[in-house]
């Protein structure tokens, strides 16, 4: 199952790469012990939004999820792509550049999404800003 997890806040989630980073760490140890896996994300000032997917409900307080249809996925990876491959708070700059791996995108995985990496990228690329 896939799910589309948000949170949005009234203040800053973070004010420095290194509390970007560790609120990653702490968003994927956390969805590591539920056996949930990030598939895309995208981590802005006050917003961050993951693409998972999870064989179980996943539980994340402080996020909004909603569960996902397979025909809707492409159109969710193509939304996480909206900053571009250089901002480096997303799944597709990490796709890309050597950086800190949070996501499965362009991994090689047990349980790969549905679509190759060659149309999750097209789509990303088309709606990149």
């Amino acid at each position: 199952m896939y799910y589309h997890a948000v949170k949005k806040s009234s203040e800053v989630l973070y004010r420095t790469k290194e509390e970007a980073q560790r609120l990653l760490f702490t968003l994927h140890a956390k969805l590591t012990k539920q056996h949930a896996t990030i598939l895309d994300y995208l981590l802005e000032p006050q917003t961050c939004q993951l693409l998972l997917q999870s064989k179980k409900p996943i539980i994340l307080p402080t996020f909004a999820i909603n569960p996902i249809e397979k025909e809707k996925l492409l159109w969710y990876f193509s939304s996480l792509g909206s900053k571009g491959k250089t901002y480096p708070y997303s799944g597709l700059h990490e796709c890309y550049f050597l950086s800190t791996c949070f996501c499965e995108l362009g991994k090689v995985t047990a349980d790969p999404p549905p679509y190759p990496l060659k149309e999750v990228l097209a789509v990303k690329h088309g709606r990149a800003e």
